[in-house]
């Protein structure tokens, strides 16, 4: 798997306590702790399956080489990343990290691809590197011994790099399958946001098929066997879980495809609120009386040669009680004017959303190309703008 990073869904391993293992191609490489469970698991599920086909290993070698195998998994999971890296790189992105996390592998990718045939690359460079590590296993069980500690080794490799190949180009966000859906329609339809809802949607049912396959797969070998065993309850457990996290990542898809749609149409003119311009040594509640008086949604503080030179914070006015705002000096909810919080009038979509990123604030002031006010940008108008919360309130 891969994704980017904002304005894209956002990483599932997000707020984890992350474990640094080591650099491949100069990116760090991080597991969270919930890879031990993979690993409990994997030891406890294969340990007997390896006893029976390596000959004279006893119990605690089983033990021990099913430990090693799971390692093993994670030393595949990181393969897989490096495709997305690679690739990545090649076509101009920066990755800040790889994370193996309980349900496989995330290589977290700065900013987005800017045409489809680069995004499309990226997330088939993923499960190309497994295909071809499954190729390379499975031709060291030729030159090995069956039923040896090796010829086992390279035979489960195989085996679990050709499945998770094919379990990643399932077309659905957020596998690399999905991906491929949403560069395949960008590409044909020329819209970003129309193939994102295409493999999100996509990616919904290939959850429900999954979770379904579970369930009916689940019944099927009870009934056969008749028993209910641990590592069964085990699987089908990890099963569930990887559905259920399929579809929250289709969701967030959907979700972030949405405020993205809308971004592409922000402009910094279209959200103006208009300000008054109040000089320094006026208190705060005589401030507020003539910004009620106008109309106007903002205030700006301006010298005494007219200059604007910081914005009132709408919080910081929210903190100030009733009684002490006649003897509140507005620098002390204001925030100075610098070069990072004045933008352009022109300024629209990503751009202004990057403009916002750099310099993070409340209130913006806005200007001409002459370098004239026209106003200030409050940021819960944009938030608002975007779906993300409800537009800001008028300063009081």
């Amino acid at each position: 798997m891969s994704f980017s990073r904002p304005p894209s869904p956002p990483s599932p391993v997000r707020g984890a306590r992350l474990v640094r293992v080591g650099r491949v191609a100069g990116v760090p490489i991080f597991l969270t702790p919930s890879w031990i469970f993979v690993a409990l698991f994997v030891t406890l599920s294969y340990s007997d399956f390896l006893r029976s086909q390596v000959v004279g290993l006893s119990q605690a070698g089983a033990y021990a080489l099913a430990l090693a195998y799971s390692f093993l998994l994670a030393a595949s999971v990181i393969v897989h990343e490096l495709g997305h890296v690679l690739v990545s790189r090649a076509v101009g992105l920066t990755v800040s990290r790889v994370v193996v996390f309980l349900l496989g592998g995330v290589s977290e990718i700065e900013g987005q691809a800017r045409r489809p045939r680069d995004d499309f690359l990226i997330a088939a460079a993923g499960p190309l590197f497994s295909f071809l590590l499954a190729a390379a296993c499975w031709a060291g069980t030729t030159v090995t011994d069956t039923h040896t500690t090796l010829g086992v080794t390279f035979a489960l490799l195989a085996w679990s790099n050709l499945i998770v190949a094919v379990f990643n180009v399932l077309p659905g966000l957020p596998l690399d399958g999905g991906r491929l859906v949403a560069a395949l329609v960008w590409m044909l339809g020329g819209s970003r946001f129309r193939g994102t809802v295409v493999a999100g949607w996509s990616g919904r049912v290939v959850a429900v098929l999954l979770a379904l396959a579970v369930l009916f797969g689940n019944a099927a070998l009870s009934g056969h066997t008749g028993t209910v065993t641990l590592s069964g309850i085990a699987a089908a457990a990890m099963g569930f879980a990887l559905a259920a996290f399929l579809w929250m990542g289709a969701s967030q898809s959907l979700r972030v495809a949405s405020v993205q749609d809308r971004a592409r149409h922000l402009t910094a003119a279209g959200l103006l609120r208009q300000a008054v311009y109040v000089a320094d040594q006026v208190p705060l509640s005589e401030a507020l009386r003539r910004l009620a008086a106008s109309g106007a949604r903002a205030i700006v503080v301006i010298d005494s040669a007219g200059r604007s030179r910081a914005i009132v914070s709408e919080p910081q006015v929210a903190k100030i009680a009733f009684e002490r705002r006649p003897w509140t000096p507005l620098a002390e909810v204001s925030r100075p004017l610098e070069p990072g919080l004045i933008l352009s009038d022109g300024l629209d979509g990503e751009g202004l959303i990057e403009a916002m990123r750099a310099m993070p604030s409340s209130e913006y002031l806005v200007v001409d190309q002459a370098g004239v006010a026209r106003g200030v940008l409050a940021s819960s108008d944009v938030l608002g703008a975007l779906g993300l919360t409800k537009a800001g309130s008028r300063t009081q």
